[in-house]
């Protein structure tokens, strides 16, 4: 067969072009060797916005299901559904109203004229309708996580000069309060998802600003039929997807309908090998609609014709939905993944006896099978020893999709037998709108993220303080992409613009990569954010958290270094039932959580642990962490100690833990 992954040749880097000093070549995609100069086209098949996809989409299957909802109130409830036809005529309305309604009025920044709408809800219909009205009048959208803190609301309210938020009625009390509070002088109107109760409706007048119901949206939209819309064109953007912002506040990504379409051809091209998406697939949407990745899930289905069915909106009972929903596809992010491993090691453990050995040795042997021969199916453990790990997916699952980071090796490797599939792993970043690698099955060796589509260019960037350099065997560099994907900068964010994109075109990822002999690409450490020690060495510190936070005993992790020291220390947010475990394994009595949390026992127990993982992923002895603060206080975004995908704002963390710090380096 040919064009495998052990067929390509080292790396393939050009050999045509004068290596740039301080970088390599470029890289070309594996599948373009025979063509590198080929240019990837500005249309997806014939259509240069993401209307016109949407458009075809209706006349294809407008009696698909498209949009899903069940009450979680009621054991059992099924899902209901609304056809691709029905959510499009809801769309159509919610377009006209509004138009109507002036809830976007025109506003201009820079000599360019900008439209604006805000989100702020968990996934919902509602959430999906107003986004594909504006999507279909070039109305830009801007969300909202829905776990996202007063301040950094306020600060993309006024940031876009939002005039009109539309919200889930939980969010109404902190959205009023920051306007009683004079933080959000541009709002106007508040669109409510669920309807607006006498209560609310008093309030938003008392202050001036207009309250509608969703439905008052769609019934003027409704009425007033003659409201001619305006298409959007390519260089329209289609959203702002605020990045994490774990240094600073959050910058805006601007994404026009150019960078989706780059991103539908992107993705054209992995379901020409072997990621594929049908139109009777249904996927579960609970990863927020407020960043790309679950956006790019929306925006295939647009031209797939596959279903959305939304989680009830608590994640406690997400397992239920799934259950009712029984999806065939599922997109998750690591750590998903890892809390769903480490829980069926630990019932695994429970059960212990024969049940624990014939499960162990059911792992061991579909890994060592699979590594050989690349079979992941096997009679008898698959019926016998893994349905129940399947039957967590609801029992349908029929592909896997893990994205936005790193997914642990042995993780991998665990899911990819117990679920019998070739899980596929993803690398991309939000500036270039998931344009990026993505695994193969013969892809068999965890631990890489695949190789490069047909969308983007790559380049590798030396970072001689860390000692990597693109001439290293196999190249090492901080990689840098070109592709009709990137974005085109921040919104109202020169400074950070400049910091991103270099003069001749490239984006830089921040992400320090090895490409490997076969072409892939290994993600091994992060360019931004290190620091010294006191012995001159780099550390970086989110490389770090992201593999120790894959202990059953952390919840969330922050290491700590200064250039004055010579060794790491680290805040732990512990998980509180494996701490409880080594209490009880140890005969240790306590009167409260603050007892156990401050017991050098414990401490100990959580150095042992992070030395043996720091062993696992040998680490230098440099990257150790010597010394840990457990602590109750969950980094979060209502603390600001946390962005709304629960990244680590390090400064925030750093400022608020000084006193518990300091005292860490003290003998």
């Amino acid at each position: 067969m040919g064009n495998t992954q052990t067929e390509r040749q080292y790396a393939f880097f050009r050999t045509d072009l004068e290596s740039i000093p301080g970088h390599s070549a470029e890289l070309i995609c594996a599948f373009n060797k025979d063509n590198p100069d080929r240019e990837v086209p500005d249309d997806y098949q014939g259509s240069k916005t993401v209307w016109e996809i949407y458009k075809k989409g209706i006349r294809r299957f407008p009696n698909n299901r498209f949009l899903g909802t069940r009450n979680s109130l009621i054991e059992g409830r099924p899902y209901e559904w609304k056809t691709f036809r029905e959510v499009y005529n809801c769309m159509e309305q919610a377009a006209r109203g509004i138009d109507f309604l002036d809830l976007s009025p025109e506003l201009t920044y820079e000599g360019k004229s900008w439209r604006f709408l805000g989100i702020h809800s968990r996934n919902r219909e509602e959430w999906a309708v107003m986004d594909l009205a504006c999507l279909r009048s070039g109305i830009t959208i801007v969300p909202f996580f829905d776990s996202l803190g007063k301040d950094a609301l306020a600060f993309v309210v006024n940031q876009t000069e939002l005039q009109t938020m539309c919200i889930e009625s939980k969010n109404f009390e902190n959205l009023i309060k920051l306007h009683q509070e004079g933080k959000t002088p541009s709002l106007k109107n508040i669109v409510i998802f669920e309807g607006v109760s006498i209560a609310q409706r008093q309030i938003a007048q008392s202050l001036g600003i207009k309250i509608l119901s969703y439905q008052d949206v769609i019934q003027t939209g409704d009425i007033h039929k003659e409201i001619v819309l305006v298409d959007p064109t390519p260089e329209t953007i289609y959203m702002f997807c605020y990045t994490s912002g774990t240094t600073g506040d959050a910058k805006a990504a601007m994404i026009s309908h150019k960078n989706i379409i780059s991103f539908m051809n992107h993705m054209e091209f992995q379901q020409q090998n072997h990621l594929s998406f049908e139109e009777t697939d249904i996927l579960l949407s609970y990863l927020p609609l407020a960043h790309i990745f679950e956006q790019g899930s929306l925006l295939i289905s647009l031209d797939k014709g596959y279903a959305h069915g939304y989680y009830s909106g608590d994640p406690l009972k997400l397992f239920e939905d799934i259950a009712v929903l029984k999806p065939t596809y599922f997109f998750s992010v690591p750590r998903v993944f890892t809390r769903i491993y480490q829980r069926v090691l630990d019932g695994v453990n429970q059960k212990g006896g024969m049940s624990k050995w014939l499960f162990e040795k059911a792992v061991r042997d579909k890994i060592n099978t699979y590594l050989k021969t690349g079979n992941l199916s096997h009679k008898f453990y698959d019926k016998v020893v893994f349905k129940k790990v399947r039957d967590i997916f609801g029992g349908n699952v029929r592909q896997m999709l893990c994205g936005s980071a790193c997914l642990d090796p042995q993780v991998m490797l665990f899911f990819k037998v117990a679920m019998g599939l070739p899980i596929f792993e993803g690398y991309s970043q939000t500036e270039t709108v998931l344009c990026g690698t993505m695994t193969t099955p013969d892809n068999l060796t965890p631990g890489n993220v695949g190789s490069q589509g047909i969308c983007n260019k790559f380049r590798l960037k030396d970072v001689p303080e860390m000692h990597y350099y693109h001439t290293d065997k196999p190249p090492r560099g901080e990689l840098q992409t070109k592709g009709k994907g990137n974005i085109i900068g921040y919104y109202k964010n020169e400074e950070k613009t400049k910091e991103l994109l270099t003069e001749d075109g490239w984006l830089n990822t921040g992400d320090v990569v090895a490409i490997l002999e076969n072409g892939n690409v290994q993600i091994i450490d992060r360019a931004k954010n290190i620091f010294k020690l006191s012995q001159g060495e780099y550390i970086a510190p989110e490389k770090l958290q992201n593999i120790y936070a894959q202990s059953v005993l952390v919840q969330q992790i922050y290491v700590h270094g200064e250039s004055s020291r010579e060794y790491l220390v680290a805040l732990v947010v512990p998980d509180l039932d494996a701490i409880k475990k080594i209490a009880q394994a140890q005969s240790l009595t306590y009167q409260s959580i603050e007892d156990l949390l401050t017991s050098e026992v414990v401490k100990k127990a959580v150095i042992d642990e992070f030395n043996r993982m720091a062993s696992n992923f040998s680490l230098t002895s440099l990257e150790k962490i010597k010394k840990v603060h457990l602590t109750t206080t969950v980094f979060s975004t209502e603390n600001d100690l946390a962005t709304p995908t629960m990244k680590v704002k390090r400064f925030n963390v750093r400022k608020y833990f000084e006193k518990e710090l300091e005292e860490l380096y003290k003998d």
